[in-house]
């Protein structure tokens, strides 16, 4: 952001009640002049549309959690509690932020006009603008790898049943994420890495960080293990036991090998099958002849929407 030209005249200093008023409509016209903006920069999106809105792409899940489970420090992005408190447990916070950032993000993509003001009007309220600089992130930033997991395993599981995409596509799905991200007003949004080829440094390097702890290790068994349905529970720990199976297998192929072995998860015949199984199933000639209101069904059904009450384009 380019400084303001500070003014070399004097001039009168408004009343209070002016300088409130003229404040707050500044701020009103501001925040729906960048609405607009952000919705015409989503109705840009060309290739992250085709990826995010696939609903087997929810079988990417369980990988993603397992990998933010593992990262130093995950705990500091989620508010203190009590450690009484047994329905704040580490994978309550990591799997309710995922549905979240899940629902936002399909809204984002998938929605109808209407909804994606009504959600950006909650994600973007008016207030008056900061004219200090962000503070200077020196650290590995945990919230930064909330998205990236979300990234990572989105576009490998979708590379994997569609094809690998073209160098000049996969940056422009790289670019449109972090768009998103933007859109989202994510706190990371300003520490995202500028390029695909940073943010793959990026990536190698927290992978090597990553620590199986022992509260990872109950993340593990009650995300591929998940209790009967409880109240409150998340709905990605929700389904099927043939569903849970299907998810489990994929969670174990999809973990880089070292994180996987840290974990105690073993690729064996019977998960590779499983995994091949639904890759070649999914890839094949019926499910991405389906219209694509058919493919994201899953995605808008796990995260507790329909059709109606969360504006999707049909």
């Amino acid at each position: 952001m380019s400084e303001k030209t500070i003014t070399e005249h004097i001039s009168a200093v408004p009343s209070a009640a002016s300088s409130s008023s003229s404040t707050t409509t500044t701020t009103t016209i501001t925040n729906i002049t960048n609405i607009t903006t952000h919705i015409y920069s989503l109705s840009k999106l060309d290739i992250l549309p085709q990826i995010l809105s696939e609903g087997i792409l929810l079988a990417g899940s369980g990988a993603a959690l397992l990998l933010q489970a593992a990262y130093p420090g995950i705990k500091s992005t989620f508010p203190e509690t009590s450690s009484s408190d047994s329905t704040t447990t580490l994978t309550h916070n990591l799997t309710t932020t995922l549905e979240t950032t899940l629902t936002h993000i399909s809204i984002l993509i998938c929605g109808s006009p209407h909804a994606k003001q009504t959600l950006l009007t909650n994600l973007h309220p008016p207030h008056p603008a900061s004219t200090s600089p962000p503070a200077k992130q020196t650290n590995p930033n945990p919230k930064l790898w909330l998205p990236a997991t979300i990234y990572t395993t989105a576009t490998d599981l979708y590379q994997r049943i569609y094809g690998s995409l073209s160098p000049s596509s996969a940056d422009s799905a790289y670019t449109e994420f972090g768009t998103v991200l933007h859109v989202l007003n994510h706190s990371a949004k300003d520490q995202w890495p500028a390029s695909r080829l940073e943010f793959w440094r990026y990536w190698d390097k927290q992978v090597e960080r990553l620590a199986v702890t022992g509260e990872a290790h109950r993340v593990a068994r009650e995300v591929l293990y998940p209790p009967h349905q409880q109240q409150g529970q998340s709905a990605l720990l929700q389904g099927g036991r043939v569903m849970r199976v299907v998810i489990r297998a994929v969670t174990v192929e999809m973990l880089p090998p070292g994180v996987r072995e840290v974990y105690g998860l073993k690729s064996t015949g019977r998960t590779r099958a499983l995994y091949r199984g639904v890759v070649r199933c999914v890839g094949g000639a019926v499910y991405p002849a389906m219209p694509g209101w058919v493919r994201g069904y899953p995605l808008r059904r796990v995260l507790g929407r329909n059709s109606g009450g969360w504006g999707v384009d049909a």
